[in-house]
């Protein structure tokens, strides 16, 4: 073997098979360390995928609650404004039908009538 001077130095052979064997029990430690450190990395990562993927459902629920509270906000409103319009209609029917009974009592004939010829028709 050449030094780094340039001169040339013999090791036997005994020597040579212990600092191989010397290098390959290096070579495993180095090799476990960066699979130990991979691996280490690998569940960093997974763990923070996992809380990213937690934030992200927790985030969606809040939205999707928001959304149905107003939505339920506004069926609410909507049966209100529909139970005040029936009753509005029941009381401008009973409205008309008492200012005006013999009125309302003729078009309910008529009604019965233009029914009872359009069915018999078919």
């Amino acid at each position: 073997m050449m030094r780094g001077n340039g001169t040339a130095h013999a090791i036997p052979s005994k020597d040579l098979i212990k600092e191989i064997n010397a290098l390959k029990a290096q070579l495993k430690r180095v090799s476990s360390a960066m699979a130990n450190d991979a691996n280490d990395a690998i569940d960093a990562v997974e763990s923070k995928g996992r809380e990213t993927l937690d934030e992200t459902i927790e985030a969606a629920q809040r939205f999707i609650d928001g959304y149905a509270e107003a939505a339920k906000d506004t069926a609410d409103r909507v049966a209100r404004k529909s139970g005040e319009m029936r009753d509005d209609a029941r009381d401008s029917l009973i409205e008309t039908v008492q200012a005006r009974p013999i009125g309302t009592l003729a078009a309910v004939v008529g009604i019965g009538f233009l029914a009872g010829y359009l069915l018999r028709r078919r």
